[in-house]
């Protein structure tokens, strides 16, 4: 489960990592120090005060990039249940992805726009203050420190290496340009290698020229956009692997089904003690699939409560639940898996009846066989 849910606007859930908790307290410590340096003679209550204000504008800032990307997603048709807050920016399993290439330069463009407008209506609240004198001196000081951060929010991720949204802009323009989401893919890991190579060397100078902190925390940001790369080019060759496929090629038989009444100890000892190949079991109710229970599900439940829980109180279920279709785009299905977070998704047919299970157990065993008929002598390379 991606974070922790704290609200819902627009009827689109947000949720917050815990890794914010310190990420706000530096922040918050900072603020402090600058509000200090420009007005020596505050108490310090009201100044840590003012340096939480600071970090709660900050995570809103955030909530706003990440909300403007699933507002923009949620215009072009895309269907945009839950969001995760992200530190500065870039994709997580809940971003949106659009199916054309357009519409996905629109999502990736619109948060480092919103960041940037934060940042301009800072400045201009931030002048006004200063001009005002007196109080305002030390209100202007928290509006340029969000502006300060709001531009940070806005120009790193226009960084072109994925999963910042600059690499989204990379991969949706060179998609657009070729016709071929494979294409764009491959585009945005060159970009983000190369970037990330550069902002590896540029750590090293900064080292070599003493600042050792900041040299060390670029290069390590550059090693993760390296590793990025790498892991785009092993998701090319997965789609290439899958490639022409379709969910009823590596559907599983649903065999087993819970009700939503039913309590956890009835069957959640199956799914995490590895004798069963289950890794999730649809929720059915009058022939229709209305929710799914898998190992991260149970994982979340303390074992001591399972025969109080029932599978209503924990099942992933639509909109975040998308029923799949057996004649659906693997490749396709394969990213939506990742969006809603679960290990699998119902294959329903055209009356809602469910006819299989998409696990991810079952996606390896095709990109299994198709690497092994891969290497045979005489099959050369799977079709793409």
């Amino acid at each position: 489960m991606i974070g922790v849910p704290v609200a819902r606007v627009l009827g689109i859930e947000i949720r917050v990592q815990l890794g914010w908790v310190f990420v706000l307290a530096l922040i918050g410590v900072l603020a402090v120090d600058e509000i200090q340096a420009v007005a020596t003679d505050i108490e310090p209550a009201l100044a840590w005060f003012l340096g939480g204000v600071v970090a709660a504008g900050f995570f809103l800032s955030s909530a706003i990039h990440d909300l403007v990307h699933a507002i923009v997603a949620r215009r072009r048709g895309i269907a945009v249940p839950a969001i995760a807050v992200s530190f500065f920016g870039g994709a997580t399993p809940l971003d949106p992805t659009a199916p054309a290439a357009r519409d996905d330069l629109a999502i990736a463009l619109a948060g480092p726009l919103a960041s940037l407008g934060v940042a301009g209506a800072c400045a201009i609240l931030g002048a006004g203050a200063a001009a005002i004198g007196g109080d305002g001196r030390l209100v202007a000081t928290i509006l340029a420190a969000l502006l300060v951060l709001n531009l940070l929010l806005g120009t790193v991720n226009l960084v072109p290496a994925y999963p910042l949204d600059g690499g989204r802009v990379i991969r949706a323009l060179a998609w657009a340009r070729s016709g071929s989401e494979r294409t764009g893919w491959r585009t945005a890991a060159t970009s983000g290698r190369v970037s990330g190579l550069v902002a590896v060397g540029l750590g090293f100078v900064l080292i070599a020229l003493g600042g050792t902190w900041n040299g060390a925390m670029l290069a390590l940001a550059g090693w993760f956009l390296i590793l990025s790369a790498r892991t785009i080019g092993d998701r090319v060759r997965v789609d290439e692997l899958i490639g022409g496929l379709t969910v009823g090629d590596a559907m599983e038989p649903a065999t087993v089904t819970v009700h939503r009444s039913l309590t956890l100890d009835t069957f959640a000892g199956q799914l995490l003690d590895g004798t069963s190949p289950m890794v999730a079991v649809p929720v059915v109710e009058d022939d229709l699939v209305v929710g799914l229970v898998g190992v991260r599900q149970v994982r979340g439940v303390r074992q001591n409560r399972w025969p109080t829980t029932r599978v209503e109180d924990v099942m992933v279920q639509p909109p975040r639940l998308v029923l799949l279709k057996p004649e659906d785009d693997l490749a396709a299905s394969v990213a939506a898996i990742g969006r809603a977070v679960v290990d699998g998704l119902p294959v329903v047919d055209a009356g809602g009846r469910l006819v299989g299970l998409l696990t991810r157990t079952g996606l390896r065993s095709v990109v299994a066989g198709r690497l092994g008929r891969a290497g045979t002598p005489g099959r050369g390379r799977p079709d793409a």
